[in-house]
């Protein structure tokens, strides 16, 4: 079972962009690099806020490109 917590989810949707600074509006976005298949998505512990452009270039050039391209290494346990 994935944690899920509509709490925790409401504190990262109050923090700003952790990729531009953006206050708002600001998405908890599940990085599902550890998710566990397709179509499943990552626990709410997974999440960083975004904001909806920097979610949307996410979603539009894919995980990997997206963190390169800002320079971010995405640390695998």
């Amino acid at each position: 079972m994935m944690y899920r917590s509509e709490k925790y989810l409401s504190f990262i949707r109050s923090l700003p962009c952790c990729m531009c600074g953006s206050q708002s509006p600001n998405d908890p976005h599940h990085e599902g690099l550890h998710a566990g298949g397709m179509g499943l998505k990552a626990p709410d512990s997974h999440c960083v806020p975004l904001c909806r452009s920097c979610h949307t270039l996410h979603d539009t050039i894919g995980t990997k490109s997206f963190w390169r391209k800002h320079d971010v290494k995405m640390l695998i346990i």
